[in-house]
């Protein structure tokens, strides 16, 4: 199986300056716990997660500001299995899917498990 079967796409992102709060409000909404983040020239900057942003006591302050700027990546066209593995060995539970130099989805860790719970 292909990262390509089971991402999530069209890509929900977030761009640098927007506030925490308003993330936080679109996180929930979408029912979603990271994105990433992308500028005006559509060149990703970084992901934020839940996780960057609960200990949070300035939701004025820019998504840039707790943003991670270690990416990780994978293609559409990589096995899940390999995105499996790159997860656990960096201890992330997200990917940024790219494809020729462009975000195209993201994969996490809930995607796999619902694939492979759905297996028989």
């Amino acid at each position: 199986m292909k990262v390509a079967d089971i991402m999530n796409s069209p890509v929900v992102f977030t761009q640098p300056k927007v506030k925490v709060s308003s993330l936080k409000k679109m996180l929930s909404r979408k029912h979603i716990n990271a994105v990433p983040v992308i500028d005006e020239d559509e060149s990703i900057k970084g992901i934020i997660s839940t996780s960057n942003i609960i200990s949070c006591q300035d939701e004025s302050l820019p998504t840039e500001s707790l943003m991670s700027e270690c990416i990780h990546v994978v293609m559409p066209s990589n096995r899940v299995k390999d995105a499996a593995r790159i997860m656990v060995k960096h201890g992330v539970h997200h990917l940024v899917v790219m494809e020729v130099g462009k975000v195209v989805g993201t994969l996490s860790s809930m995607d796999i498990i619902k694939v492979y719970a759905e297996m028989d």
